[in-house]
């Protein structure tokens, strides 16, 4: 056809001049549900008539319409935070500061990561692929004005489980050593509700605890929409996760080695669960804030909350950024309050290793750690005997369906 031929980077060059508001598709995680279902019945329209179509593609920009005022709420609270982070004295640029010490406003956000197992290599061996190696969780609080996030590594046998009881405890921490000392805080965070959208973390941030005792004197407590929830601890455990691609890592402390060298400004702070200097104490918050506050009715429906010593036990819900607040008072009653001198809640102990996972762990994954003190660290001998003891069923969730397939066909 006497074209000249070119060389395909030639292409990809040239087609990234000449259209670059068209890309090609990228794997995407965490897709809005109502999205995906409104792009699905959008692209059947054909067989639809027009005031079908239309009430979809209303229904569909008012959802978008919703997650993006929301994002901007977000980005609009980041932004002030930043600015007034660079506008403090460099005293109180320091973390663990007494609490209302400053008199700011400060913006933090918190969530999950996915759990990571050890021993951990880069080269992996096949072995190890079909066995479950000891579990470490992830659990991030990141301070947009500062641009740093306190990453919290809790060991199998130290996890109490993903429920509030064990988010409040890791925030109530997070404030006392790594805190600010501001007096208003802005908090951003996912709508799960087993962990963050439920009364005992509501109760916990607003009327409530915090405010009561006089460690904060605003708290605003925010949602994105659910599916819309991308943030800066999700960036934050992406900078990590690329550097734990390429590390070894067979302990808790070089799982925290990870954490700190993958940044190089050190944004990412370790914080282990079990440090002898700052050990998280897991508490049983419900059964002590129970006795002061009730539940919240219809609380999946509200995206924003905000709490002032002012109006002390009254919660401000809001189901959007820009729509009219609800007063709501969460006291039992207005003369047992609960007093900054009372004792912390009860201490949950931790759970330790059932001797089926010792065994399991000494038996199958010592035997892939290179080095003799993280043997003895992370898969050491169990104390119990093995007769006493039922062989272990190892739970293979976190292997692949692919994984799961080539397992059966070896069995």
């Amino acid at each position: 056809m006497n074209f000249r031929k070119i060389h395909l980077r030639t292409f990809q060059r040239t087609w990234h001049e000449l259209c670059p508001f068209i890309t090609i598709m990228k794997p995407c995680t965490d897709l809005c549900q109502l999205c995906q279902n409104f792009s699905h019945q959008l692209s059947t329209v054909s067989n639809m008539n027009d005031e079908e179509k239309e009430e979809i593609l209303s229904t569909y920009t008012q959802h978008v319409s919703q997650a993006k005022q929301q994002r901007d709420y977000y980005r609009h609270q980041c932004t002030t935070s930043k600015e007034v982070f660079i506008s403090l004295p460099e005293e109180c640029k320091q973390t663990g500061n007494a609490p209302c010490s400053v008199d700011v406003e400060m913006h933090y956000s918190w969530d999950y990561a996915q759990q990571v197992h050890f021993p951990h290599h880069a080269q992996q061996v096949g072995p190890i692929f079909f066995k479950t190696p000891r579990k470490c969780n992830v659990f991030g609080v990141c301070c947009e004005g500062s641009g740093k996030q306190v990453f919290y590594l809790i060991d199998e046998a130290e996890n109490t489980g993903k429920g509030a009881n064990s988010v409040i405890s890791m925030v109530h921490h997070f404030f006392r050593y790594h805190g600010y000392g501001e007096k208003t805080a802005a908090i951003h965070f996912d709508n799960c509700s087993g962990q963050n959208k439920n009364n005992l973390v509501l109760w916990y941030m607003y009327a409530i605890w915090r405010v009561l005792v006089g460690l904060h004197v605003i708290v605003e407590y925010s949602m994105m929409v659910a599916g819309h929830t991308k943030f800066d601890p999700d960036w934050h455990f992406g900078v990590w996760k690329v550097k734990w691609r390429s590390s070894t890592a067979e302990t808790m402390n070089e799982i925290a080695d990870t954490v700190r060298h993958s940044s190089r400004r050190g944004h990412n702070i370790p914080q282990l669960v079990s440090d002898p200097q700052t050990p998280v104490q897991f508490r049983d918050w419900k059964s002590y804030l129970e006795q002061f506050f009730k539940p919240l009715k219809n609380i999946r429906g509200y995206h924003h909350f905000r709490v002032s010593a002012e109006i002390p036990g009254v919660v401000e819900c809001k189901e959007l950024c820009n729509f009219v607040p609800l007063c709501v008072n969460l006291l039992k009653d207005q003369n047992i309050l609960p007093s900054v001198n009372d004792p912390l809640p009860q201490e949950i102990p931790a759970p330790g290793l059932d001797p089926k996972r010792q065994w399991y762990l000494y038996e199958e994954i010592r035997e892939h750690c290179l080095s003799l003190s993280s043997k003895d660290t992370s898969c050491p001998k169990p104390v119990v005997p093995k007769k006493e003891v039922k062989v272990y069923s190892p739970d293979h969730s976190s292997t692949s369906h692919l994984g799961k397939r080539k397992s059966l066909l070896l069995r």
